[in-house]
């Protein structure tokens, strides 16, 4: 029981902040992101993932701020979560071009039943075992994930590492002791430019982008390109889940319209690679603004330190 799984553990694909939270307040933005992720492995495994998160930059902490919301569904077990998480971006370390970026957080994630599954086990009488045979508490168990950020950034490249402590508690068995596990993110993105006679040119933007998941009970690994265009983003992915043995094939499409981006991710698991015909999609909103400065008297001047 202390290798179930026991998170929803899906790999946002605009979710920044669960990436890697040492991206919150990057560059002095503010940004929300929103989306739902589902995942079909088999009939026995379904998987949800809502999640929202916000990050901007804080002028008085000298560093950015965000918070994580996020909840999921796990079918084979009947559990559902919910998490909660804030984290600070700062610290910086200039070299050169480029700058190192330090955080740290923690999150709170609650697990309980799945709600018809509650419902049932009010309903039905308790001299039918099958129905509960999860137990009579409600609540199933609790994970404190403190998180440690890193992230070397330049103009064209990011690369981050997160380190995560995940204390379990279990609350609906009692002879279960807590366990502490250590999970890894990795996290590497570069933006290609079209330059034309040493001018920029941009008509669209190739951001190649690798995320490599590690947790006891799970190890995911994917690779995306995007090409952004002025109002369309377009993109491949390749995605393995290497606990489930599946590789999946998908794409993303998008609409963008000034600080708002909607994208659609999509794939299906390769046929005679993986172990499941599987399928996952994932829909997102992301609402990026950069920050202003602008004065009504000398609209050109630069802002004041």
């Amino acid at each position: 029981m202390s290798r179930a799984q026991n998170e929803t553990y899906l790999l946002p694909f605009d979710n920044r902040i669960e990436i890697n939270p040492a991206l919150a307040g990057l560059n002095k933005n503010s940004s929300y992101q929103t989306g739902n992720q589902y995942h079909f492995v088999n009939s026995e495994q379904t998987y949800n993932l809502f999640y929202a998160s916000w990050d901007s930059y804080s002028n008085k902490l000298k560093g950015g701020v965000a918070l994580n919301f996020s909840q999921g569904m796990l079918s084979g077990q009947n559990i559902s979560t919910s998490a909660i998480g804030f984290y600070y971006s700062g610290f910086p370390i200039k070299i050169n071009n480029s700058r190192i970026l330090l955080s740290a957080g923690t999150e709170v994630l609650a697990a309980t039943k799945h709600w018809a599954v509650a419902f049932l086990n009010n309903v039905i009488p308790h001299d039918n075992d099958a129905p509960i045979e999860q137990g009579e508490s409600f609540f199933r168990y609790y994970i404190f994930k403190p998180k440690f950020g890193f992230l070397w950034t330049n103009n064209s490249l990011q690369i981050g590492i997160t380190s995560t402590v995940l204390h379990t508690r279990d609350v609906a068995f009692s002879l279960i002791e807590p366990t502490t596990t250590l999970g890894y993110t990795l996290y590497v993105s570069k933006k290609v430019d079209k330059r034309v006679r040493d001018l920029y040119s941009r008509p669209f933007e190739m951001s190649p982008e690798l995320v490599v998941f590690y947790r006891e009970e799970a190890t995911i690994a994917r690779l995306r390109l995007l090409a952004e265009y002025t109002d369309k983003t377009w993109g491949a992915f390749v995605q393995n889940d290497f606990t489930n043995h599946i590789s999946t094939l998908g794409g993303t499409i998008g609409y963008r319209h000034n600080f708002m981006r909607f994208n659609l991710n999509a794939g299906m698991g390769i046929p005679g690679i993986s172990d499941y015909n599987s399928f996952m999609c994932e829909l997102s909103l992301n609402i990026i603004v950069p920050p202003f400065s602008h004065s009504k008297y000398n609209p050109w001047a630069p802002a004041k330190n």
